[in-house]
């Protein structure tokens, strides 16, 4: 079986998603960004702040191509689908599943949340960057999933009847 991709925009829940559908699936997982940190020995953070965000995004696909492409679960960064040689990717090599999050919900999640260096920078238009990002995300995508009011399990067992359909 190939392996589920998950994709949506920061604080759409991906690394939450991806660590409970694990304890269910039994599969390993992979979380791009946690690739590029320990394979560039670089916190993402640095790397935007040294390198800036064209480097951070071929490193991300390098890392994209690395990838388990089967039964593993892979949470992606926010920005994989940015590109269209990564887009193509996606829709070719495993089954891609859209955490589809209100702009509202991801407010109220990453709230406090300091990690994030696109977040974190104020001069960027977050919510139009999420509404630029929405068609890409999808087009790569097998499947649609809502996760405003949902609990990390209530999505997980929507991905799993999904994928077993």
């Amino acid at each position: 079986m190939k392996s589920i991709y998950l994709v949506g925009f920061m604080g759409s829940g991906k690394t939450s998603i991806a660590t409970y559908l694990q304890s269910r699936l039994e599969w390993p997982v992979q979380d791009t960004d946690q690739m590029i940190e320990e394979h560039y020995q670089m916190n993402i953070p640095s790397i935007f702040k040294e390198k800036g965000e064209e480097t951070f995004r071929e490193y991300e696909t390098n890392i994209l191509h690395m990838t388990k492409q089967e039964k593993t679960i892979v949470a992606t960064g926010g920005g994989i689908i940015e590109k269209e040689m990564n887009r193509k990717w996606l829709q070719t090599n495993g089954t891609v599943v859209f955490l589809q999050t209100s702009w509202e919900e991801i407010e109220r999640r990453l709230m406090d949340d300091v990690s994030r260096p696109i977040w974190n920078n104020k001069s960027r238009d977050k919510q139009r960057l999420l509404e630029e990002r929405l068609p890409k995300y999808l087009e790569v995508a097998d499947y649609v999933i809502y996760t405003d009011g949902k609990s990390v399990e209530e999505i997980a067992s929507e991905i799993i009847s999904k994928i077993n359909a």
